[in-house]
């Protein structure tokens, strides 16, 4: 047994599983502020997403005239709807159709990463053991504090699950699990909480799809994020769900080359081959990393309720 599953399985003593179902909501997290989206009460057709793919339904909603809301637990989808989300995250035996992809990836105030540098190449590793260490011993003001990182939940999405297990396997222990100042449910309430409250996260590690959907709304209100990537990293699948003529149509064209080399502009990757015009602040991720086997997601988040405070 491998040095970190054998620290999993001493931490392990019980589970959370994702709850089924979901339920769609208007968002209230910081947005792109030149979108624009149609009504839901005017529009053949609705796009429903996680807080992380706020700017790709945004932009999805302009070109094919649709309404927009928020991927939420709780509810049905109704005919009419189309969901993007990561695959897994979409309840299990739906008829799900993959069209792209993201690494997970890791965003540091811009103005701090020079400093961060100083100390080590910007990886989980460097993570692990410059948490909660001041900045001023890595060339930073003594203003800064210390090195403070956000995750999200990994108990819900696979993208957090994902991002967790870097920690896990590159030996988390609880100094810097204390240096978690920032959690949050999913990835995409993390960057919107890491926009909005600056303070409270140097780094965060989450899904490029979610960091890409804040970069610029960062740079409006705060500073601009530096994005670096884990080597190897896991990529997750970003699929498409929906019943109804419309919205298999839509499905359709996501997977059409008009679409696909849309993808980087969007903050995600194609499922195979290059991203074409990447957003800028994104960058090329090195090796990819198997998934994760979701038989370990139990232990995964007991060492999160352990580590980090649930």
């Amino acid at each position: 047994m491998s040095g970190w599953r054998a620290g999993l399985v001493a931490l392990a003593v019980g589970g959370v599983f994702l709850a089924a179902g979901w339920a769609l909501t208007r968002d209230d997290a910081p947005v792109n502020p030149s979108s624009t989206t149609v009504d839901p009460g005017e529009a053949d057709i609705t796009l429903a997403c996680p807080a992380a793919f706020e700017l790709v339904c945004d932009q999805l909603a302009i070109r094919y005239q649709a309404a927009h809301v928020t991927y939420r637990l709780g509810a049905e989808i109704p005919d009419g709807t189309v969901v993007v989300a990561a695959v897994a995250d979409i309840p299990a035996g739906l008829a799900v159709t993959p069209f792209a992809r993201s690494p997970i990836a890791i965003a540091v105030w811009q103005e701090r990463s020079p400093a961060l540098l100083r100390g080590c190449d910007i990886n989980i590793a460097c993570l692990i053991g410059q948490a909660g260490v001041p900045w001023s011993e890595l060339g930073g003001p003594t203003s800064w504090g210390v090195v403070t990182l956000g995750l999200a939940d990994p108990s819900e999405g696979i993208a957090d699950l994902e991002a967790w297990r870097l920690f896990v396997e590159g030996g988390v222990n609880a100094d810097t699990g204390s240096n978690v100042r920032l959690s949050a449910p999913d990835d995409g309430r993390l960057m919107a909480d890491l926009v909005l409250f600056p303070s409270r996260a140097d780094v965060v590690v989450t899904s490029e799809v979610a960091i890409a959907s804040q970069l610029q709304n960062a740079i409006q209100r705060t500073g601009r994020l530096a994005v670096f990537y884990p080597d190897p990293t896991p990529y997750v699948p970003i699929g498409a769900y929906g019943e109804g003529r419309a919205a298999r149509n839509l499905i359709e064209d996501l997977n059409t080359p008009e679409l696909q080399a849309l993808l980087g502009s969007l903050g995600m990757r194609p499922l195979t081959g290059e991203a074409q015009d990447l957003m800028d602040g994104l960058g090329s991720p090195g090796g990819e990393l198997a998934p994760v086997d979701v038989a370990q997601k139990e232990t995964l988040v007991q060492a999160w309720n352990q580590l980090v405070g649930g």
